[in-house]
C-alpha cells in the first residue's frame, strides 16, 4: 500500500471519527481524569499512559517528513520544527510533571490516543514533506504563516498557564479535587481546553492543508463536548462553583 493510500485514509478516518464523536460525547462521557470509573476497565500509571499516548507524534512524524521530496526546502522544515518543538513539551515534558502518582489512565483510551496520534502524525507529516508544494520561502511572510504562529503561541500559552494552574491546585499527599481560580479559569472550566484549539486553528491556517485542518476538526469535535462534561461536573461537585464561568468559550459556551 503506497503512502498516499494511507494518507487518504487517514483522512477519511480522521473526518469521520470527528463527524461521529461530536454529537456522541455530549451524551456519552469519555472514561478519563475524574471520569474515570470501576467500569473503565483495567488502567496503566497515568503518566505513563499519556506519553505511550502522546510518543508517535515524535516518532512517526520524523519518519516520515524526512523521506518527503521537500524535506529539505525551509518552510516545510521551519514548521516541521515547530511541530516537533510543541509535542517534545507535550510528550516528553508533560507526563511526568504531572501530578498524577497513584492515578490511572483506562489502557482502552492510551490505544485509541496512540492510534490517532499515529495517523494524525502520518497525515501531518506527509502533507508537509510529501505535498508541500505551496511551502515556497514566500510563505513565511504570508498572512497564513503569521497568523497561524501568533494562533498557536497563544494557544500554547493559554495551555501551559493553565495546566500549571491545575498542577498546583493540590499540595503533596493531597487527592481531592479542588477549584482552579486564576488565568482563564476566572472566565472559564476548561481554559487549556480553549488554549488548544487556539492553538490548532493557528496550525490549520499555517498549514494551509487538509491533513492540519482534520486535526483542527478532531480537537473541537472531542474538547467542546468534554469542557462541557467538565462544566457539569464541576457544578454538580461543588456548590460554591462560580456560577459566572462558561464551559469553553469566554463569555459565549
Amino acid at each position: 500500500m503506497s503512502y498516499h493510500t494511507i494518507y487518504i485514509i487517514c483522512l477519511y478516518i480522521i473526518f469521520g471519527v470527528s463527524l461521529v464523536s461530536f454529537p456522541t460525547l455530549f451524551y456519552y462521557t469519555a472514561p478519563y481524569g475524574r471520569h474515570v470509573t470501576a467500569k473503565s476497565g483495567p488502567g496503566m500509571p497515568y503518566n505513563l499512559g499519556w506519553f505511550i499516548m502522546e510518543i508517535p507524534p515524535i516518532t512517526i512524524v520524523p519518519f516520515i517528513f524526512f523521506q518527503g521530496q521537500y524535506a529539505a526546502e525551509v518552510t516545510p522544515l521551519i514548521i516541521f520544527i515547530i511541530w516537533m518543538a510543541h509535542y517534545f513539551y507535550r510528550s516528553i515534558l508533560f507526563p511526568f510533571l504531572l501530578k498524577g502518582r497513584g492515578k490511572t489512565k483506562p489502557i482502552a483510551a492510551v490505544v485509541i490516543g496512540f492510534v490517532f496520534n499515529t495517523m494524525n502524525g502520518f497525515g501531518v507529516a506527509y502533507g508537509l514533506s510529501h505535498l508541500g508544494d505551496h511551502f515556497t520561502k514566500e510563505w513565511l511572510t504570508s498572512a497564513n504563516f503569521i497568523i497561524g504562529i501568533l494562533l498557536m503561541a497563544t494557544g500554547f500559552c493559554i495551555c501551559y498557564r493553565s495546566d500549571a494552574i491545575l498542577r498546583n491546585l493540590r499540595k503533596p499527599g493531597e487527592k481531592d479535587y479542588k477549584i482552579p481560580y486564576g488565568g482563564l479559569y476566572r472566565l472559564v472550566s476548561s481554559p487549556n481546553y480553549f488554549g488548544e484549539i487556539i492553538e490548532w486553528a493557528g496550525f490549520a491556517i499555517l498549514c494551509w492543508n487538509l491533513p492540519a485542518l482534520a486535526f483542527f476538526v478532531f480537537t473541537v469535535s472531542n474538547l467542546f463536548p468534554r469542557a462541557f462534561s467538565h462544566h457539569k461536573w464541576y457544578l454538580k461537585t461543588f456548590t460554591d462553583y462560580p456560577k459566572e464561568r462558561k464551559a469553553i468559550i469566554p463569555y459565549v459556551l
